[in-house]
């Protein structure tokens, strides 16, 4: 066992929560903005924290009124828009059968995680979770990750960490931790994650090609 360790990010690695969130941006740009943003320029926002993306959109806005309204949308309109992907509940099963212990490092709230998680039918699966009320430093940071590894007591060497987005990349490279990139998600583009600084270790097409790498 190389890797005893795993850790997913959780929107749009185990669960595809694209296509609400890109509902729910679009719907926050037309309300704020009177316009909507190609996807691909919303893809690339894909992990990073809300406070940044609303600066970074919307800077004539309160911030908490548009992270609100955001929210509000987003709940609203989540269900039959989010599920798991095909392959990972079959990995997690395989993943425990084989004695790996599973952490989940996401930049969502323990609110909404918990809700998604449940309604999912996977909130059994996760040995450690770290969301963002229990960091102070978001991705690419490596805190989030540097947490899970302490609550597992775990080194840098026996963890691997997967991820849809630079800023996961990012978290593990920081981490000092193995990352996949997975391929299964959503566009992402390589060259703007490498000119940041950020190389994947593995990339997967298919979450069973976890099992190869560990």
């Amino acid at each position: 066992m190389k890797k005893p360790y795993i850790i997913f990010d959780f929107d749009g690695t185990i669960a595809n929560t694209n296509d609400v969130i890109l509902a729910s941006w679009q719907a926050t740009y037309e309300h704020y903005l009177g316009y909507s943003l190609p996807v691909r320029e919303i893809e690339a926002t894909f992990g990073e924290t809300l406070r940044h993306t609303i600066g970074e959109k919307i800077p004539d806005a309160p911030y908490e009124e548009v992270r609100d309204y955001y929210r509000a949308y987003q709940e609203a309109h989540c269900d039959g828009m989010v599920y798991v992907f095909d392959g990972v509940k079959e990995l997690f099963d395989e993943l425990r059968d084989r004695g790996y212990r599973i952490g989940v490092a996401t930049s969502r709230t323990a609110y909404s995680f918990s809700n998604y998680v449940k309604d999912l039918g996977i909130d059994k699966c996760f040995d450690v979770v770290v969301t963002m009320e229990d960091v102070k430093e978001h991705k690419p940071h490596p805190e989030s990750v540097n947490l899970v590894l302490e609550k597992f007591g775990a080194s840098p060497e026996e963890a691997i960490m997967l991820g849809d987005t630079k800023y996961d990349i990012g978290c593990a490279n920081n981490a000092g931790i193995d990352s996949v990139l997975v391929g299964w998600s959503h566009y992402v583009d390589e060259e703007s994650m490498a000119a940041d600084g950020f190389v994947p270790t593995y990339r997967i097409k298919r979450p069973e090609e976890l099992l190869d790498l560990i």
